[in-house]
């Protein structure tokens, strides 16, 4: 007997549906619990400037719930919408029934990537320079050429501009400047402090501290010598693989989270310390949520700078010369909300003699940074960070401290574009100079 062909209610069953999205249906517990109660649009800084449900946390569950159940088709517009999340987690603070936003979000943009709705030049950059992580020097190197000799050659309205690099640039935007030389190019694997080391330390660097901003590793590696602690740099550790993953493409971040465990397990550390807050996240957390990697199989514990130093350090720091400094500190999202860290910042730039620390109202707002985010939607990513901008302002800080190179990046920008005065540092920055040189 010939079967009955499918109605067009059995193709959208649950058994259908869930084997069409799976990334998604994992979820489904989570989107179940959300009671579409709306108090996460009064803390989502997209949702403060577009004033569109979509645009919220509830909205974005809504619209997986409904693509889920096959009510929404996979567009370019749901994708559109789904993309302007800056994975900041207030949603998640604020959330009376604790929803995991960002695994509903982030498995919707899997279900995206997987369908190849996804732009060709992000997938280049995931898949052929991350992935082979031994290309991001030389491609540095060629960036900060591109920048040294030819961008400061030109004029801020030559149209030039618009053609030399590969993101969506207006005349008034200041572009990080790329390092001519990496930062792991500058050391050994290991450096040791004078006498017997009191720790061994594995150093995760991150992309933008080895390629942008070296200066920050090198105050990395100094604080941490001149706390008597051995540092190890494996020379085989990349990316961290939280752009790659976040954006959708799992594959390519299971293949960067494997290799950098396999690159320190290698050593034997007492620890294992970063100066980015979303690689600290990465490392602590989404290896093992989102790609099913126990996080013990680094080999050690990992901490956030500022969390290890608060805990370990001795900061025999003592009087300094130096002229004093009004200092506030801006909290990375994933520093405050996606680990937990608020004090130990505050810790430690209460024990440097030289700064003054002044909290900043809404210190914890996102910035607008959010990594490859303010690449992708550049003229939101601006409006939020405007805002960020007026806090700065109205605490008279002369220096802006952070822990996240994104963040850096951003704020260096929103500052420069509303005609601040204030000089943007990673807080290490602001401890080495209390240590002796290296």
């Amino acid at each position: 007997m010939t079967p009955e062909p499918a109605s067009q209610l059995d193709l959208f069953s649950d058994a259908a549906v869930a084997s069409r999205y799976g990334a998604i249906d994992a979820t489904l517990p989570e989107i179940t619990r959300c009671l579409k109660c709306g108090l996460c649009r009064s803390v989502c800084p997209v949702f403060a400037e577009v004033r569109d449900e979509s645009g919220s946390a509830r909205g974005r569950i809504a619209m997986i719930e409904d693509l889920r159940e096959a009510k929404l088709g996979l567009s370019s517009i749901l994708s559109d919408r789904i993309s302007k999340c800056l994975n900041c987690k207030a949603c998640m603070d604020a959330c009376p029934s604790g929803i995991k936003v960002d695994e509903i979000v982030l498995a919707a943009r899997a279900e995206i990537f997987k369908q190849g709705r996804f732009p060709f030049l992000k997938k280049f950059i995931f898949r052929n320079l991350l992935r082979r992580g031994r290309l991001l020097p030389p491609v540095g190197r060629a960036i900060a050429f591109i920048e040294r000799r030819i961008l400061k050659q030109l004029p801020p309205s030559s149209p030039y501009r618009m053609l030399l690099p590969l993101v969506k640039i207006d005349k008034l935007r200041t572009l990080p400047i790329f390092a001519e030389r990496a930062f792991m190019e500058e050391f050994g694997e290991i450096v040791s402090p004078k006498g017997k080391p009191r720790m061994r330390v594995g150093l995760f660097v991150g992309c933008a501290t080895n390629l942008i901003y070296t200066n920050v590793g090198r105050d990395l590696v100094r604080v941490l010598v001149g706390e008597g602690i051995e540092v190890v740099i494996p020379r085989d550790q990349g990316c961290c693989g939280m752009p790659v993953y976040s954006a959708g493409d799992r594959e390519t971040g299971a293949e960067l989270a494997r290799a950098n465990i396999r690159a320190f397990q290698k050593h034997r550390v007492d620890a294992i310390v970063t100066g980015c807050a979303s690689c600290g996240v990465a490392l602590k957390q989404d290896y093992q949520k989102i790609l099913g990697l126990a996080g013990t199989e680094l080999g050690a514990e990992v901490y956030d700078l500022s969390e290890f130093l608060a805990k370990y350090a001795r900061l025999k720091l003592g009087p300094d010369s130096r002229a004093r400094v009004r200092v506030t500190y801006h909290y990375p999202c994933h520093l405050s909300r996606g680990q937990g860290i608020r004090e130990a910042p505050r810790t430690l730039l209460g024990a440097i003699p030289y700064v003054d620390f002044c909290e900043m109202e809404q210190a914890d707002r996102c910035c607008g940074g959010a990594g490859t985010f303010s690449l992708s939607h550049y003229d939101l990513a601006t409006a939020i960070g405007r805002k960020k901008v007026n806090y700065i302002a109205a605490s008279g800080a002369q220096v802006v401290a952070t822990s996240c190179p994104s963040c850096m990046m951003q704020l260096e920008d929103m500052i420069q574009r509303n005609g601040l005065p204030q000089r943007v540092v990673h807080l290490v920055e602001l401890l080495a100079p209390c240590y002796p040189p290296l």
